[in-house]
């Protein structure tokens, strides 16, 4: 059953004494958070740390850096004595090259100093135009040995590439321009031109062969 208080000690806004409550439980001690003294010091040693670490970083990327450079740098100046010494081998090379050529040159000199000689006592027309021939060939076998070949495009097809056309006339029978008279041979040097030859051309008459150039010539 409830219980009853008496009557006598209720009364019209009755309030308890402090000492009737409930007594309170004793405050308790808050737990440190580890975050004092000792906590600072701790975290500012790992940011030394990584401070160190970063720095350490960088010095390694610059010794890189500088070790990078210093073998561009010495490259680079190798790569400069390279082409110097090519280009000296080079000059050196076209220096003998053209010693040697003008040393056969010199005995084509010779055999035209003695064919002219020849010439003032009275030697044989026959004779002489011999030793022109010879000469001639041996100045040719010169001219082949360094390359120099002759360009002789008589009866050929014309080509604006290695001929210069000097004159044109029309002709029947055939159908592309052709090469009919050369007034000058050219010359390939190596296999590229060193000097076009001076031709007259024949082109197709109207109707029978087209112009590949329009009639420029």
């Amino acid at each position: 059953m409830p219980d009853h208080k008496d009557p006598d000690q209720i009364e019209i806004g009755y309030v308890p004494d402090d000492d009737a409550s409930e007594p309170e439980s004793p405050a308790k001690p808050r737990r440190s958070s580890g975050k004092g003294a000792a906590g600072h010091k701790h975290s500012l040693a790992e940011w030394e740390k990584k401070i160190a670490r970063q720095n350490a970083i960088i010095d390694q990327v610059k010794k890189e850096r500088d070790e990078f450079q210093d073998k561009y740098l010495r490259n680079l100046a190798e790569m400069d004595n390279f082409r110097k010494r090519v280009s000296k081998e080079k000059e050196e090379y076209q220096r003998f090259v053209l010693g040697e050529f003008l040393m056969g040159l010199l005995e084509i000199y010779d055999n035209f100093e003695r064919a002219l000689r020849a010439h003032t006592v009275d030697e044989s027309p026959k004779s002489i135009i011999s030793g022109i021939q010879m000469i001639f060939k041996q100045l040719r076998e010169l001219l082949r040995k360094f390359r120099v070949e002759e360009l002789d495009p008589h009866e050929r097809t014309f080509d604006p590439n290695y001929h210069q056309a000097l004159s044109r006339e029309e002709r029947q029978g055939i159908t592309d321009p052709t090469v009919v008279e050369v007034y000058q041979k050219g010359f390939l040097y190596n296999d590229k031109l060193l000097r076009p030859a001076l031709v007259r051309v024949a082109v197709p008459t109207t109707g029978e062969g087209e112009d590949p150039d329009g009639g420029e010539y």
